[in-house]
């Protein structure tokens, strides 16, 4: 098993945490209050993406600390994967009623965040269509995206349907394993998840409350 950097386990756990702090949130409060939140925390990091590309001198709050502690190498100038993640998951509380919502929000953080760990720390063989991806952190991607969507319609009261929730960890996992830039998984794996939840299930689009 290899030894995984102190600085990548911090960048985990920064990409972990809006997976443990956000679905309180959305189960428990308005849908106000969540919008609320998640526009102000895409501001922020929209924000911060700008000023990198644009060179601008100033602290950003939050996003200004989390760029720190999270920017990868090829991000010196951009911040790109956190930027299209804060907007993709207010786009999608604003969007989905609630299930899809929580579903994308966990998937994306929790299975992706596996994902890496499992992969950097195990190795093994890459997938036939994408060598930077593993065969055990594609699985990894698998098994905690199945606990994921399960835990959301858990969460949410509604019955679990078994093959919706093993057919929507699929799609997620080969979202993710698609050979492009990572920071675009930010934007995919959370829209698909939740717009594929939406066609089976349906749902009132663009409501005031969950």
């Amino acid at each position: 098993m290899k030894r995984i950097p102190r600085r990548e386990l911090v960048r985990k756990a920064w990409h972990f945490s809006p997976g443990i702090l956000g679905p309180p949130i959305v189960l428990f409060t308005p849908r106000w209050v969540t919008l609320a939140v998640v526009w102000f925390l895409a501001f922020l990091y929209t924000l911060q993406h700008v000023k990198l590309r644009r060179g601008w001198e100033f602290e950003v709050p939050i996003a200004g600390l989390s760029y720190r502690m999270m920017a990868r190498e090829d991000e010196s100038d951009n911040y790109l994967g956190s930027f299209l993640f804060w907007i993709t998951i207010a786009v999608i509380c604003t969007v989905f009623p609630k299930l899809p919502a929580l579903a994308a929000l966990w998937v994306s953080t929790l299975g992706d965040c596996c994902n890496a760990l499992a992969g950097m720390s195990i190795g093994g063989p890459g997938l036939p269509w994408n060598r930077r991806k593993t065969v055990i952190g594609s699985t990894t991607m698998f098994l905690v995206s199945l606990f994921a969507v399960w835990l959301s319609y858990s969460a949410v009261g509604v019955k679990v349907e078994w093959p919706i929730v093993i057919l929507v960890a699929l799609i997620a996992t080969l979202i993710e394993s698609l050979p492009m830039n990572s920071a675009y998984d930010e934007l995919t794996v959370p829209l698909g998840t939740a717009l594929l939840l939406w066609l089976i299930h349906g749902g009132a689009l663009l409501t005031s409350s969950w």
